[in-house]
């Protein structure tokens, strides 16, 4: 039947206009495109100690289609007035909130393509529970005001578009009292007084942000000013709760230095107007916040001079250059959509540590790097997320932020850096910067830079980490019986003994090589794209001494070795290799045994083997090893585990001993914190068990009497065997503590006790103590084998009371998480009870089932890992000989 086509024409013009009072239907998932923004203007009143601000803001629009409805996002905001003016004049409208944060602005008649401005007034909330949209916190008898609004908290502060592709120019405007400080992303450009003991501050109109970098703090703070940061010489400043100037000093000190290694390795200046960083006394589930021009950080940035030490200092460094390269990796350039995330989450982790690494040697980065198997273990679970993992709930949002997308996407970018080699890639990334400067881009975008740079091809193989989860297992096999010796290669995912999951997956594996033979020591480099490959040795003199599979120990994949070949990097290649490589080779034995895939006697003899390397870090890895077997000990035989721990490690335990001697060398205090405390609690050492108890009686009395890097450590050791009365005594200390790290060492100690009967009183805390309950969440997640059924039923018991009284964290409720509190089980009866409690809850809890599948694959796999491991454990450690 043929169609008028003047008929059609008219048809599409037409916009049905929802009638009045019917709900209407929200959008799924993302915002449509039919309206955006081009411009905010911001007014806020607010007054920190008061629980409500009221506001105003207005957007300017760009309406590309004919619509009767404007989607934006709000959440629990109370609207006074809406309107919206356009070239047909100024209308009324209603603002209808709908499920998701989703509230429709709705006319009485269609609005037609073209600019429009939408006003808005309303009322908010300033939590005092919370740690993002708007809150306040208290220090010291002052009130101040912080933001936090990534991923999609910005809409509890106002109405807009709550999504990182909208990014488009903002300004503020803040009425506050008179005698208080105001701070925003950008330098004020205006501040007058008003009345009623107000004043007006009016700060200059941002650069192009999406709503979650947009950011403000209000309160009697203090300044530090540091020196000018960049080749723009930008004014930077350290902004702190009053009277802790003094605490800035080692933050002040650094800020320049570490600027100027972003801008070399960059290659453009530092991007915005000046460079704020404010301190935040409380912060849940996140420590620092990269908004642009103003970052935040939890109260770790300060220290007092004589309290400060090195390795605080080494973490503190860490984290600002984490969230100042962010200034350009998320602020200059931010991702399209939340499944990029990693985009700013994993080359803030990367090129944090890689610049660091250059800068201090000493400080063993790449070592420590290799050394690590967490997400390793982390992502080898078939429920773990993929780098770029598809956002298909709100609740997928808050889960992205994940050590997938930050540890896993900074070890991909390290391995691909070194295939093209750091100059290659750096080039790639300046390449990047320059063609999404101020705006946004996806994953595909910086791919293609790469491949512009190192050639084609490469941006499609690290396309193959990025969207699928696992990671390969690498079998190595020397043919030296053809005429050119080679490596037979193939490949399959890794997956931990009892997964159910398949190992079919393949990737475009960059395997970097080293080997020795007649003519000394040669690398190559090749991307197995292949189940199974083959790789002739370039330029190789006879068959090769030895070969290693992870040149420069930054490949993302195990390594399996066919046996002489294992021997011969074990027994003559492992001497010549760098540290980093050794920690790697290291780490391979550690995965495949916390996996239940190694063999308990052969693994524990490695440790026994490198407990004695020279390098401190490796050392550390056989601690990590000896104590992945724990979860395994029956009680019958940890007696013999015990002893074993002390035969490893109990001589140079006592050398190192609790307290740090005068002029001591850093890599002996990590050494302890790494020996003595294990000894003491694992090794169940008597005098080092006695000497906690006493140290912690007279750090109580005196926080000066111990160090402060070991003092938690001491707390935590003294809380093993610990009476009810050191209980009551950390208890008080809670209570009357105001320094955040000795509030932290002191949770630490009411979470590391191991008498049930305790553990029942610490758990009651989070109701009874006047502790704040944010502060305890060890006491939940940090449960060892001798308490964790007393957890367990404390949240069967208080599961409600917990999720509604315990803050939600980037959108995620507390509740979501509980199922974690129980990973640390072994038995299929717990894995039952489980599945059963949490099940019901699914629907009504987001992100709830993620972690609940996570967590019941991780009870699966121990009680798998237990059968395949414990007898070899149990004949091991009965063979050790008493002492």
């Amino acid at each position: 039947m043929a169609i008028n086509p003047k008929l059609l024409a008219g048809l599409a013009s037409l916009v049905l206009l929802p009638a009045a009072g019917a709900t209407l239907t929200p959008p799924k998932l993302r915002l449509p495109a039919d309206v955006h923004p081009s411009r905010y203007r911001v007014d806020l009143r607010l007054n920190p100690g008061e629980d409500r601000f009221s506001g105003s803001v207005e957007i300017d629009l760009a309406v590309t289609q004919q619509t009767s409805v404007i989607w934006l996002h709000a959440k629990a905001l109370q609207f006074v007035s809406v309107k919206l003016t356009s070239k047909d004049g100024e209308q009324a409208a209603i603002a209808q909130p709908a499920a998701d944060d989703f509230i429709g602005i709705t006319f009485d008649h269609v609005l037609a393509t073209g600019n429009a401005t939408l006003h808005l007034a309303y009322s908010g909330e300033i939590s005092r529970n919370l740690t993002d949209g708007i809150f306040q916190q208290q220090q010291g008898g002052d009130w101040y005001v912080f933001t936090k609004f990534e991923p999609v908290t910005a809409r509890r502060a106002f109405p807009c578009f709550d999504e990182p592709s909208f990014k488009v120019p903002w300004q503020l405007t803040l009425h506050v009292p008179e005698k208080l400080k105001a701070y925003s992303n950008t330098p004020v450009e205006e501040e007058h007084e008003e009345g009623n003991a107000g004043k007006v501050v009016r700060f200059q109109q941002t650069r192009p942000l999406p709503s979650y970098l947009v950011a403000f703090a209000v309160g009697p703070f203090d300044v530090v000013t540091t020196k000018p940061v960049g080749q723009n010489q930008v004014p930077s400043r350290i902004i702190v709760p009053r009277g802790r100037q003094s605490e800035a000093e080692y933050a002040a000190s650094v800020t320049p230095d570490l600027i100027a290694l972003l801008e070399r390795y960059y290659g453009t200046p530092y991007p915005y107007q000046k460079l704020d960083q404010v301190v935040v006394p409380l912060t849940t589930a996140w420590g620092a916040m990269e908004n642009a021009g103003l970052i935040a950080y939890g109260d770790f940035l300060l220290a007092p001079r004589k309290e400060d030490t090195e390795l605080r200092q080494r973490g503190r460094a860490n984290t600002m250059l984490h969230e100042m390269s962010h200034q350009w990796f998320g602020d200059l350039v931010t991702t399209s959509w939340w499944n990029d995330i990693w985009l700013n989450e994993a080359f803030a982790s990367w090129i944090a540590a890689k610049l660091l690494d250059e800068a201090h040697p000493d400080w063993k980065i790449r070592t420590e790097q290799a050394s690590r198997i967490g997400v390793l273990q982390l992502d080898s679970l078939t429920t773990a997320r993929k780098i770029r993992q598809p956002i298909e709930t709100p609740a997928d949002i808050g889960n992205a932020f994940d050590g997938i997308t930050y540890a896993k996407g900074s070890a991909v970018i390290g391995m691909f850096e070194n295939y093209v080699t750091a100059p290659v890639f750096q080039q790639a990334i300046r390449l990047y910067l320059s063609q999404h400067a101020w705006g946004n881009a996806r994953a595909e975008d910086l791919l293609l830079a790469l491949d512009s740079v190192a050639g084609p091809g490469v941006g499609a193989a690290f396309s193959t980490f990025l969207n699928q989860g696992g990671f390969p297992l690498i079998h190595v096999k020397l043919d030296c019986g053809k005429p050119a010796p080679e490596l037979q290669l193939s490949q399959e995912r890794f997956l931990p003994a009892g997964s159910e999951g398949s190992t079919d997956a393949v990737w475009q594996v960059p395997i970097c090589l080293t080997w020795q033979d007649a003519g000394g020591e040669h690398s190559q480099c090749k991307i197995l794209a292949k189940a199974q490959d083959s790789v002739p040795l370039a330029g190789a003199k006879g068959c090769p001494a030895w070969v290693f599979s992870d040149r420069n120990a930054a490949g993302y994949y195990a390594t399996t070795y066919d046996a002489k070949l294992f021997d011969d990097v074990a027994s003559v290649g492992l001497p010549k290799l760098k540290a980093a490589e050794r920690a790697a080779f290291l780490r391979g034995i550690e995965l495949n045994f916390s996996m239940g895939k190694g063999d308990a006697a052969t693994s524990l003899a490695a440790a026994q083997h490198f407990s004695h390397d020279p390098e401190r870090v490796i050392v550390d890895q056989t601690v990590d090893i000896v104590a992945s077997a724990d979860r395994l000990v029956e009680p019958e035989i940890r007696p013999n585990y015990a002893r074993f721990v002390r035969a490893l490690y109990a001589v140079r335990a006592h050398e190192l001993g609790w307290k740090p001697r005068p002029e001591e060398a850093e890599e002996t205090r990590l050494s302890r914190f790494a020996i003595v405390p294990f000894v003491a609690t694992e090794g169940e050492d008597a005098v080092l068990q006695s000497e906690a108890a006493e140290l912690a009686d007279a750090w109580l009395k005196d926080r000066g009497s111990l160090d402060e890097d070991i003092a938690g450590e001491v707390l935590a050791a003294a809380a093993v065997q610990g009476s009810k009365s050191y209980f009551d005594a950390l208890v008080q200390a809670a209570k009357t503590t105001k320094v955040k790290p000795e509030r932290d060492d002191i949770i630490d100690g009411l979470a590391s006790f191991r008498d049930p009967a305790i553990e029942k009183s610490a758990l009651q805390l989070f109701f009874e103590s006047g502790i704040d309950a944010r502060e305890l969440t060890p006491i939940l997640f940090g449960s060892n084998q001798k308490t964790r059924d007393a957890v367990w039923d404390f949240v069967r018991q208080n599961f409600d009371r917990l999720n509604t009284e315990l803050p939600s964290a980037r959108g995620i409720p507390f509740g979501s998480r509980l199922p974690l509190v129980t990973a640390g089980y072994c038995d299929d009866q717990h894995h039952d009870q489980v599945a059963a409690f949490f099940q019901d809850r699914i629907g009504s809890l987001p992100g709830l089932k993620r972690n609940l599948d996570n967590t019941l694959e991780r009870i699966r796999l121990c009680t798998a890992r237990a059968a395949a491991l414990k007898p070899g454990l149990i004949e091991f450690l009965k063979r050790q000989p008493a002492e």
